[in-house]
């Protein structure tokens, strides 16, 4: 059997869901500085960035039968920038604390851009599968940003329709594109 350090993410994800920690070993090794420096960015405190990353592994561990993971480092590194905001709400609310909050708010990681990346292809090939007219709701809902009422009427087609047709669309989405941070559009 090949040794588990050499294993792909996506693998060691599953063997994690099983509950095997020789696997988060590995995860947790393979992460754990850049995440933590990732976390010190942002808190600009090296014992809170590893508290943070500490409570990311936790909740991770804790819940990994929940998980439906598409990219572990996306997954890490979004908890972290989540749980390093959540640490600065914390923080007295000193005018520098508001302004690095704010900056922190508008950064956009590499890791976050791959992230979105990932997930807006997902999306388009999600919503590729959907019948045209589906679609083509769909866009006049989230794109154009149309009232029901002004879809049904552009479509020739009862509000109630358009309502069914955004409900069925919107539950496939969650479904297919579950355990994405699904953010833009819903």
């Amino acid at each position: 059997m090949d040794r588990l350090d050499k294993k792909s993410d996506d693998t060691l994800v599953t063997y994690i869901k099983e509950g095997d920690r020789a696997a988060f070993n590995i995860v947790f090794e393979r992460y754990w500085e850049d995440l933590c420096h990732a976390a010190y960015k942002l808190l600009k405190d090296e014992s809170s960035a590893k508290d943070v990353v500490q409570e990311v592994f936790f909740d991770f561990w804790s819940r990994r039968e929940q998980h439906d993971i598409m990219s572990l480092s996306g997954f890490l590194y979004q908890a972290v920038r989540y749980q390093s905001l959540k640490q600065l709400r914390k923080l007295p609310s000193l005018d520098i604390y508001e302004l690095r909050f704010q900056d922190i708010l508008q950064e956009n990681t590499t890791e976050e851009a791959i992230y979105l990346k990932q997930l807006g292809d997902r999306l388009e090939q999600q919503l590729g599968e959907l019948p045209q007219k589906y679609r083509t709701v769909f866009e006049m809902s989230r794109v154009q940003n149309l009232s029901n009422k002004e879809i049904a009427t552009k479509l020739q087609l009862s509000q109630r329709t358009v309502e069914w047709y955004l409900h069925t669309i919107l539950k496939h989405l969650k479904t297919s594109l579950t355990g994405m941070v699904l953010f833009f559009w819903f």
